[in-house]
């Protein structure tokens, strides 16, 4: 039935802004919610580096049951948890980490950025400071987050070399079959000495990186991924491989100094990897 009603929306020109004003409609019915139920948290405990409320507890988020069991199997660190959304703005915490490790490591004002996939909170702050291309495959989902982007095959990128100092794609590559390509095209559009944005989700109990290529059943990787538009669930250490592989160079900045830097809410067992193109 949904692919029934989405084909000739999409042929209509409809289906993207119908989206937007549906989420959008759900975002500011939740949004009052979350404020009444959340107001005596207000004023304590953690902080939202966006609109920088503090809250002795932030909204928890889980997996949906069909997504649960991989994540649980194979232990991914995925954004799920306690303390995810701020009950005040909504950011999440894979925002909140992203913004953190910016403006401690990257500092982005002034920098020309790409952004693949442009996040709510996390996109306007970037344009507010920098030089930002907003960039999906699908831009049409993105139009309400920033009306000015564009359609980008992040496996095969129209940009010369060396055109950015940041390219951002939080939580992208897990999407990309072809991932390689992605860090590879990546790798030539940043500027010696450029840096990368670039956390998927991850398991440090995996071995090996789960993949099966061609597979296009989403029920199938709900059940193998954890999500039913993901293709891998990588291990830590082989993510990092494929990042070197490509030509950076990658930090590690473990969840303790993370959590030593700001106590904004975060996944507690997140780490951050900071991606360098060498100079």
């Amino acid at each position: 039935m949904k692919k029934a009603l989405t084909r000739p929306l999409k042929k209509l020109g409809l289906y993207h802004p119908l989206q937007s004003a549906y989420r959008a409609a759900l975002r500011s019915l939740s949004g009052t919610w979350y404020r009444i139920q959340y107001r005596k948290q207000s004023g304590k405990g953690h902080a939202c580096n966006f609109c920088n409320q503090r809250f002795g507890k932030f909204i928890p988020s889980f997996p949906a049951p069909e997504n649960a069991a991989a994540i649980e199997k194979h232990h991914v660190i995925a954004g799920y948890g306690a303390n995810i959304i701020c009950p005040n703005c909504q950011s999440t915490a894979r925002e909140r980490l992203a913004r953190l490790c910016l403006d401690h490591f990257i500092h982005p004002a002034g920098k020309k950025i790409l952004h693949i996939s442009p996040e709510r909170k996390l996109s306007p702050y970037l344009r507010s400071v920098a030089d930002v291309f907003s960039a999906d495959l699908q831009p049409g989902f993105y139009r309400d987050i920033d009306p000015s982007v564009q359609m980008v095959d992040l496996t095969k990128m129209d940009f010369s070399n060396g055109q950015f100092d940041l390219v951002i794609a939080n939580h992208v590559l897990e999407h990309i079959s072809n991932d390689r390509d992605a860090m590879l095209e990546i790798f030539r559009v940043l500027k010696p000495g450029g840096r990368a944005v670039l956390q998927v989700p991850y398991s440090t109990k995996l071995s090996d990186t789960i993949e099966s290529a061609g597979i296009s059943d989403p029920c199938w990787q709900s059940a193998m991924y954890g999500q039913e538009d993901h293709v891998r669930i990588y291990a830590l250490d082989d993510y990092m491989f494929r990042l070197e592989e490509a030509g950076f160079h990658v930090k590690v900045v473990q969840p303790g100094e993370l959590l030593r830097l700001s106590d904004v809410a975060q996944q507690p067992e997140e780490c951050f990897l900071l991606v360098t193109k060498p100079a």
